[in-house]
């Protein structure tokens, strides 16, 4: 079964679901596409919403009750998406903001949609030195990140994982976008991927749709570990292990011999 890290499930607390209801419907969609577990993850401290930890686990147990009585066989946990600001490592230390699965290993992370904020490598070594790994939540719709995708690997070098939205695998965000996407892939920058379903409908919580492109640009071991292996770990509070990524993914392609001639 799979674990999906990346979901605005809870009802009426974000811009994700709006009600109980359309919470419920979408539980029925993730459980359709094989998803067991589901890590509810409101944004927090992006500057429109605030959600402290106490506030997501209300919204949890009500959630739960809600499943329970629909007869929906999903397992939900605590987790939030998480602006990279200034004041973020402080909320992780002190708990207000919460950790994938509230596990204390790993913390969803989330970029503006344009830029990279200015230090941003200071913050995410603050939050890798408090023992956390940061997941960076789709850096291939960060407009900084498609142009300088190198950055993102300098990221993973330090200790931080990727995240793929599995609509940005399939075209839905744009060709910009999916290029990005597999070419992040390729390189070795992403880790896990996710649904950040907001709706069910459009922005849905399925994962399987991102099976076929993935094995397309990286092989069928590196689909499984994205969408299932690597999900697993981080659910449930372990690291995962990133020789088995790179042992999976094929070589990247030669460079054309009049590039390497003419440098261009």
């Amino acid at each position: 079964m799979l674990s999906d890290l990346h979901c605005h499930m809870l009802p009426g607390i974000d811009d994700g679901s709006k009600d109980m209801e359309q919470s419920l419907a979408m539980a029925r969609i993730a459980v359709a596409d094989g998803i067991s577990t589901t890590v509810v993850t409101p944004h927090h401290l992006n500057g429109v919403y605030s959600n402290p930890a106490r506030q997501i686990r209300a919204g949890i147990e009500a959630l739960n009750e809600a499943l329970e009585r629909a007869g929906i066989g999903l397992n939900i946990l605590p987790g939030s998406e998480l602006h990279l600001t200034p004041e973020l490592p402080a909320e992780l230390d002190q708990g207000t903001a919460l950790t994938i699965a509230n596990q204390g290993k790993a913390a969803l992370v989330e970029l503006p949609v344009h830029t990279v904020p200015m230090g941003a490598e200071h913050l995410l070594e603050q939050i890798i030195a408090m023992g956390l790994t940061p997941l960076i939540a789709h850096p291939e719709r960060n407009s900084e990140l498609r142009r300088s995708p190198e950055r993102l690997g300098e990221w993973v070098e330090m200790g931080c994982l990727g995240q793929v939205t599995v609509q940005s695998c399939t075209g839905r965000f744009g060709e910009a976008v999916q290029r990005a996407a597999r070419t992040m892939v390729q390189r070795g920058c992403i880790h896990v991927a996710a649904s950040d379903a907001h709706r069910d409908r459009r922005r849905v919580p399925q994962l399987t749709p991102a099976r076929e492109p993935l094995a397309q640009w990286a092989g069928e071991e590196v689909a499984q570990l994205l969408i299932e292996v690597y999900p697993t770990d981080l659910a449930a509070g372990r690291r995962p292990d990133p020789a088995l990524l790179r042992e999976a993914l094929p070589p990247p392609p030669a460079e054309p011999w009049w590039r390497r001639m003419f440098g261009r």
